[in-house]
């Protein structure tokens, strides 16, 4: 079965975390419009109109159709609405981190994902690519919100790429598994199967509210100190991929628990 891999990179997200300069947004836009990529979303920029400040529109080079189409969101949550997988780029390992990839193997992994929604004559699945602020990078929750934990592999010696060169190395890395591994290299496997089921990262987030709000009604966790729990119970499901259905069982079990409790209380 020929498949155009290329095609599939119009469904892979970048989006960047807090990000201060403008100067970096219009470089990966540009990065990003070299690699066939489009879709840019930008959580809590420093500028409202960041992607029409002046650098950022000089440093994209041409690139302007990336910057007027960019959507920018209060936060990643909102970022990561309509996601199936989603992988967080950073450096440093992290406790209850989730399964780690290269950029390379990441690549090589999404495209087996697209390959495996093709074949079953499925809708492409939405892939997201999740860079944080240029000083701090994404901080642990928001690590914890994806699936995926990315690093790119880089001098150990000296491991210090700015925002615009990590995204151009991962558009790269996607645009060469497209080109070079359409037919040979890119098999469906059953951890394909399992993510292309992925439920959509907002309604696993809505779940997770839900069963902070049950937890802490049960005395299971403290109220004023819920991260650390709902941190485990993220890296958990993070591990386990759940798909929409379970998503919504598990929703169901919550608001039940709450329903009773509120009932018999």
């Amino acid at each position: 079965m020929n498949i155009d891999l290329i095609q599939s990179l119009a469904h892979i997200r970048i989006i960047l975390v807090r990000t201060s300069h403008p100067g970096n947004v219009g470089q990966v836009a540009r990065a990003m419009a070299n690699m066939g990529l489009q879709e840019l979303y930008i959580t809590s920029p420093r500028f409202a109109d960041m992607t029409a400040q002046p650098d950022a529109i000089a440093l994209a080079s041409g690139a302007t159709d990336v910057l007027e189409n960019a959507v920018i969101v209060d936060d990643l949550a909102a970022a990561l609405q309509g996601v199936n997988c989603a992988y967080a780029f950073s450096a440093r390992t992290r406790d209850l981190a989730p399964p780690l990839r290269s950029s390379g193997e990441a690549a090589a992994e999404v495209m087996g994902l697209f390959k495996s929604a093709a074949e079953a004559d499925l809708a492409p699945p939405k892939v997201a690519f999740v860079f944080g602020a240029e000083r701090s990078g994404l901080v642990n929750d928001e690590v914890m919100m994806c699936q995926r934990l990315c690093q790119i592999e880089a001098n150990p010696l000296y491991n210090s790429l700015n925002l615009a060169q990590a995204v151009q190395v991962m558009t790269y890395s996607l645009r060469q598994a497209a080109l070079h591994d359409s037919l040979e290299n890119v098999r469906a496997t059953p951890t394909n199967n399992v993510l292309l089921d992925a439920a959509d990262l907002g309604k696993l987030d809505g779940m997770l509210a839900h069963w902070q709000d049950m937890l802490i009604e049960l005395d299971m966790i403290d109220v004023t100190t819920p991260t650390d729990t709902m941190a485990r119970l993220r890296a958990l499901f993070a591990r386990t991929q759940l798909s929409n259905n379970e998503v919504n069982f598990l929703r169901g079990v919550s608001a039940a628990v709450l329903k009773r409790k509120k009932t018999s209380g």
